[in-house]
């Protein structure tokens, strides 16, 4: 073999290594700081959040190298440590107050608008303009990184440049990169400590599994002699899925239209509100003032800790079980002038006592969800409780989580027999899109004859035939999947489905040609389609909620320019503009 031929020992190969890293570290490390300071605010900590993507860049680099864009990588691994310290966010400044020295630098004016627009901003819109604005990436890379279609990134593009317009200039971010080698020495150093720790916990399985071999082993003249038989034959799987109780949701409760409760004006309620973190509590005087974007809020008030809420989606139900009904509201706690509330959702249920007062008889949900859908059926509040900056770790699309009032508290109450996860597909809870397969969108393939039941796997991908289909997640400020498109009526369930030709691996560039946005209704063995949403042809569905004037959908037509909006009215059997 020829010397040119040759593999590079390792001292050179790992020279090599360090010469492309260390190019590669300095032509990114800026833009990747503007990442994470877009997404923060806070300069120290997108320096520390670049660098720590760095580290874990050259811990893997022989690989990374090889990938069409390792930018793309670093940027995901940054965008979602960002979105992990955002989870922690008032103890990480609690932390930072408590640490920063009194010596601190003058604040830009730049500095505090961005800071304080970008917070006011869900973390999908901030996400998405960071990644296109601040770093440049086409909105086809930001939708395959975020993984959802390309009409919801424009969508929130478009949402989050309306809302920032008036709060920011030109801006870019000053980030002194830490020299190329000492990011490598520190991910060296966690190398060694990785590799260390797994030959330590080899050795250990080792000695465990030689000494129950010990334990175990019987004597030689104990050992069973074989038997003369036929070689086994290889088992193979039946195809048969798993099987899954269908769901069986109990109906919501009717609420008379003549209950006092109704008639509350929660722009200048006053409620007794109970204690809970970074909440104020006592008697409360709401009024109406303005949020962070300008918008209407009802607020208790100037001062902090301060309680916002909205009376644009409240649910009613009995939920004491004395006949009356409550309120369920959705609230959020700000902490100081800074605060967006972003991470605080909380859901606060207030009863009407004699004589007309309002107390609220506690907290429900886990503080710093979405709450997409809420209904109460049977005295127990049902939430479609989404995880954001925290929340159930456990969600799958589908789901519901319920609350009972036990006279103390809301506890936690098991509705998953009505509400169970739509993926991965089990016997007993399959889609059935039959009644509507020849409305659907399929990149311009005709109707499947027979049944059509795709089969989806747990990333919600079903290959079928001449097609697959996909079910599109988006993010919880896209819409419920849970929605009440009927007063006194329980949800129904509504799915983003794709369906593209062939089998694709990447569809991102294909969501136009086959989207459809889906509705279904329980049945004996799983959810049955019973509409398509009339959206226009050759548009991408970005984001779906129910108003007080029907279902509001917005579409993304085929090019550049703003989404679609259309409202819709349901009555139970079809949808009309």
């Amino acid at each position: 073999m020829p010397l040119s031929a040759r593999a590079p020992r390792p001292a050179v190969r790992r020279a090599l290594d360090a010469a492309d890293f260390d190019a590669f570290y300095q032509a990114n490390y800026a833009g990747t700081v503007a990442v994470a300071f877009g997404l923060t605010g806070d300069r120290e900590q997108a320096r520390d959040l670049a660098q720590e993507a760095y580290c874990r860049a050259w811990q893997r680099w022989p690989d990374i190298s090889g990938y069409d864009s390792p930018a793309a990588w670093v940027y995901r691994v940054t965008v979602n440590l960002a979105r992990s310290r955002w989870r922690n966010l008032r103890v990480a400044a609690a932390h930072l107050v408590r640490q920063r020295p009194a010596d601190v630098p003058a604040v830009e004016p730049e500095h505090v608008a961005l800071v304080t627009a970008l917070r006011a901003l869900p973390m999908d819109q901030r996400q998405a303009i960071v990644l296109h604005h601040l770093v440049d990436l086409p909105v086809t890379e930001v939708a395959r990184q975020m993984g959802v279609p390309v009409g919801t990134v424009k969508s929130w593009l478009h949402r989050g440049r309306t809302e920032l317009a008036a709060l920011l200039g030109e801006h870019s971010a000053d980030g002194r990169p830490v020299p190329p080698g000492d990011v490598r020495r520190r991910g060296d150093q966690r190398r060694l400590r990785r590799q260390a720790m797994k030959t330590i916990a080899a050795a250990t399985a080792c000695v465990l599994v030689v000494l129950c071999a010990i334990r175990v082993l019987p004597d030689r003249d104990e050992l069973p002699q074989p038997a003369h038989s036929p070689s086994p034959s290889v088992s193979r799987p039946s195809g048969s899925l798993p099987s899954g109780s269908p769901p069986s949701p109990p109906a919501v409760s009717p609420v008379a239209a003549d209950d006092p409760i109704r008639d509350v004006d929660w722009r200048t309620a006053v409620i007794t509100v109970p204690a809970a973190p970074h909440c104020p509590s006592g008697r409360l005087t709401f009024r109406t003032g303005r949020g962070p974007t300008d918008a209407e809020v009802i607020t208790s008030g100037g001062a902090y800790p301060q309680l916002q809420l909205s009376a644009e989606r409240v649910a009613y139900g009995d939920l004491a079980g004395d006949g009356a009904a409550e309120a369920v509201l959705h609230a959020d706690c700000l902490s100081g002038a800074e605060d967006s509330g972003d991470g605080s959702s909380h859901l606060l249920v207030v009863a009407r006592e004699q004589g007309g007062t309002l107390r609220a008889l506690g907290w429900a949900g886990e503080r710093g969800a979405i709450f997409t859908s809420v209904w109460v059926a049977e005295h127990v509040l049902n939430a479609e409780m989404q995880p954001w900056h925290a929340g159930p770790q456990d969600y799958r699309m589908g789901m519901a989580y319920g609350y009972r009032w036990t006279g103390k508290e809301f506890a936690r109450q098991d509705v998953s027999a009505g509400y169970p996860p739509v993926l991965p597909t089990v016997d007993g809870r399959r889609l059935d899109l039959t009644g509507v397969a020849d409305l659907l969108q399929c990149g311009g393939l005709p109707a499947p004859a027979g049944p059509v039941r795709p089969v989806f796997d747990a990333d919600g991908v079903a290959r079928d035939g001449d097609r697959q289909w996909r079910l599109i997640p988006g993010a919880p400020s896209n819409g419920p999947y849970l929605p009440l498109l009927l007063p006194q009526r329980r949800p129904y369930l509504m799915l983003s489905v794709l369906c593209v030709p062939g089998d694709p691996q990447d569809t991102t560039a294909m969501t136009a040609l086959g989207a459809n946005l889906v509705v279904f209704d329980p049945a004996p063995d799983g959810w049955l389609a019973v509409a398509r949403v009339p959206t226009p042809a050759g548009h991408s569905v970005s984001r779906w909620e129910v108003t007080a004037g029907g279902l509001l959908v917005a579409t993304d037509p085929p090019g550049e320019g703003p989404d679609v909006e259309k409202t819709y009215s349901w009555n139970g059997t079809l949808f009309a503009e």
